[in-house]
């Protein structure tokens, strides 16, 4: 039997599509391209989320699909629509997986287009995000515009 290695997602990559079952029984397929920027937040405890990162997700959540991953329900209370105890497949794919049960803390910004443009991954998981950073490129990502050539542009050559 081959065992599977686990492939490290790097800033540039593009993101793997995961099938995941949230926690209000829905089956989402997110990290593929999509009309808002995602970010997938993964925790190796049920107390995991500190309220910093609580908090950006509050601010963003409107703008960007946000999703927690863990191996338990969070016990801070997130919607259970964009939270997933799924998480073997996803953490095993964006190369965060530690065994069957634990998974390392880490957060990876995707955009529209499907492709990581921030990652953090934290391997002691008494530590935190740097939330400042964190929330810094959160906010770029989503005010990202893609430049290229616009019809008026293209029209006066």
């Amino acid at each position: 039997m081959k065992i599977r290695e686990q492939k490290q997602r790097l800033i540039g990559s593009e993101a793997p599509a995961i099938r995941l079952k949230m926690l209000n029984g829905e089956e989402k397929i997110i990290g593929m391209m999509a009309e808002k920027v995602q970010v997938m937040i993964t925790l190796p405890f049920s107390d995991s989320l500190s309220g910093a990162v609580a908090n950006i997700i509050t601010k963003h959540q409107e703008k960007a699909f946000i999703y927690t991953i863990a191996s338990n329900p969070l016990t801070t209370a997130i919607d259970e629509a964009q939270s997933s105890t799924d998480f073997y497949n996803f953490t095993f794919k964006y190369g965060v997986n530690v065994d069957e049960t634990l998974c390392k803390k880490a957060v990876f910004i995707v955009n529209k287009d499907g492709e990581i443009v921030y990652r953090e991954v934290l391997d002691d998981p008494s530590d935190d995000f740097n939330s400042e950073i964190l929330d810094k490129a959160l906010d770029e990502a989503i005010k990202f515009k893609k430049k290229g050539h616009t019809h008026e542009t293209w029209m006066s050559v």
